[in-house]
């Protein structure tokens, strides 16, 4: 019983909400990468010549942008509120 304690204080603390959410964010992300990389590989994969190489590459680049876009406006709307309520109480 003294074990579950512990345990059962973690689950009730907000920040473990706020970490889950977090972990599953990041995970999204990384499955996402994981897809334009599989997508890219299979591209390469089907080439046939420089051109098509090209494609990829550029397709690439485009896929992993918005990725990484996303990403950033994660990471700046979770620091906004931050932000706000500093300035809330200067």
């Amino acid at each position: 019983m003294v074990l579950l304690a512990p345990a059962m204080a973690v689950a009730d603390d907000p920040d473990s909400a706020t970490f889950q959410a977090d972990k599953d964010r990041q995970i999204a992300n990384v499955l996402e990468k994981v897809q334009i990389a599989q997508k890219n590989l299979s591209c390469v994969q089907a080439a046939q010549d420089h051109a098509a190489l090209k494609v990829c590459e550029e397709t690439f680049k485009q896929d992993y942008d918005v990725s990484e876009t996303k990403v950033k406006a994660q990471t700046t709307d979770k620091k906004a509120p931050k932000g706000a309520k500093n300035k809330e109480k200067q």
